[in-house]
């Protein structure tokens, strides 16, 4: 996906994704922003791009945020090298509020390296 078609600005991050309906494995939530995240799994599965599914996020231990849970629809997947990137819009949930904090901390991380940067 290429990033010309982002209408909000993304975030990397590391934090570890589950949707048990999808793989009994957890994701790597490798990028995120307001309305949607990319998520790698390590093996290849069917991914049903008609479903939405619940997600649960566990941020890293340092950004302080506790795990909580998405509604999400896949948006596109991408097979390469025996794993899965799998593109997810994120839905009106009970976790978007918490959702939001997390990606206000991290835009805000960022900040603060880009000013570190230019020191």
């Amino acid at each position: 996906m290429s990033s010309e078609n982002r209408q909000t600005p993304r975030y990397r991050d590391f934090a570890r994704a589950w949707i048990g309906e999808l793989s009994q494995f957890p994701g790597v939530l490798e990028d995120v922003s307001k309305t949607g995240c990319k998520v790698r799994f390590s093996h290849v599965f069917e991914v049903d791009t008609e479903r939405e599914y619940l997600m649960t996020v566990h941020p890293a231990r340092r950004t302080g945020v506790r795990e909580f849970e998405l509604l999400v629809r896949p948006a596109w997947v991408n097979e390469r090298d025996n794993s899965l990137d799998v593109g997810f819009t994120i839905l009106h949930s009970p976790g978007t509020r918490s959702h939001q904090d997390y990606v206000s901390l991290l835009s805000d991380s960022e900040e603060e390296l880009l000013e570190e940067a230019c020191r």
